[in-house]
């Protein structure tokens, strides 16, 4: 890490574990509205902002930072999604709301339309599961056009909720119907769709890095202190074992999305990302597994905090793409190269992503 680095993680680091104590708290939890403003204060939301505009300039790199501890925090509040909302309308020179703001992921009928009395754009269609949808302002989606796609900027208070639940973590996953609703900006983006899918899974994955290790974190420190048959369970082979294969996975995840981050800030990042989501994924069954057999009945207690991690890993997994979404992605990416050989092409990757 850079020293700027350092210094943004030691300071997210010591917001994020304050507010989650607070909002953690059992006898006087921090409000959502009140924890954001402590969020706002601080200019976190403003990571990719540029500094002549009161932000951080930040990159995708440093980005990561903040996603990887909101997971190792478990974090209940849409800052990741706001971080990535505002880049993306950055982006594409789209106004930029006040508050929280979050993505949506629309279903195939959305639509932009015209409305005939006030000339201005109109966006019809249904967002499914949005994150923290009810408690944020705005929400970033996009639409399908005849000639190209459209990234769409929605004010939240104009939809109507129909549904949708909390995820395993507890954190609302809202079902959002609008119709002919004022656009608060929309822009022209080859593949929105795919563009918004992308993004989300690098933020989820980063998240997940961050999950995996405090996860393991709190595994290894409980087989220390826990003692069995005379010696602390950590003497046992059998733990060591399990542990060993843990961490191992809380690394690949880890490499995968700073990877990947790095891609992301050279502009192409469509093999890593993709890698790098189904990489986290698929050690979510094998780590959460071992996490709880290893802790054994306390694992599953409310009072105990491992479940603010597996929790949110087992949610976390099928957000922004599922396993089969990022194998179908990864493989036709692969095909894609036969001609040009994957050796060949991977190399290729890893000398443009080493340059300057």
């Amino acid at each position: 890490m850079t020293p700027q680095q350092l210094s943004l993680h030691e300071t997210v680091d010591n917001v994020f574990g304050e507010l989650v104590a607070k909002l953690n708290s059992r006898q006087q939890p921090l409000a959502f509205d009140s924890a954001w403003l402590t969020l706002q204060d601080l200019g976190i939301d403003t990571l990719f902002v540029s500094e002549e505009e009161g932000g951080f300039s930040g990159s995708w790199q440093d980005a990561r930072i903040v996603f990887y501890l909101a997971g190792r925090h478990g974090l209940a509040l849409p800052i990741c999604e706001t971080i990535v909302a505002k880049k993306l309308l950055l982006d594409l020179k789209l106004p930029i709301p006040e508050g929280p703001l979050t993505l949506g992921l629309s279903t195939p009928e959305a639509s932009l339309a015209i409305d005939s009395a006030t000339e201005q754009q109109t966006f019809s269609g249904e967002l499914l599961a949005v994150p923290w949808g009810r408690n944020t302002n705005a929400v970033v989606t996009f639409c399908h056009g005849t000639t190209t796609d459209s990234l769409v900027l929605l004010k939240c208070s104009d939809s109507q909720f129909n549904g949708g639940r909390a995820n395993d973590a507890g954190e609302p996953r809202d079902n959002m119907q609008f119709h002919n609703s004022s656009v608060l900006g929309a822009a022209a983006l080859p593949n929105a769709g795919e563009e918004l899918l992308s993004i989300g899974a690098l933020m989820r994955a980063s998240q997940m890095s961050g999950a995996l290790d405090s996860a393991l974190q709190l595994s290894v420190e409980h087989v220390t202190n826990r003692e069995q048959f005379g010696r602390p369970l950590a003497k046992f082979q059998a733990i060591q074992q399990q542990l060993a294969v843990f961490a191992e996975e809380a690394a690949a995840v880890n490499c995968a999305s700073q990877a990947a981050c790095e891609a992301q800030d050279h502009g192409n990042s469509c093999f890593e990302v993709a890698a790098t989501k189904l990489r986290s994924n698929r050690a979510v069954g094998i780590t959460t597994s071992i996490a709880h057999q290893v802790h054994g009945a306390i694992g599953f207690t409310k009072e105990y905090d491992l479940h603010l991690y597996t929790q949110r890993l087992w949610s976390w997994r099928a957000e922004f793409g599922n396993d089969r979404y990022w194998s179908r992605n990864l493989g036709k990416q692969v095909l894609a190269v036969k001609e040009e050989g994957f050796w060949n092409y991977m190399t290729a990757r890893g000398d443009q992503l080493s340059q300057p």
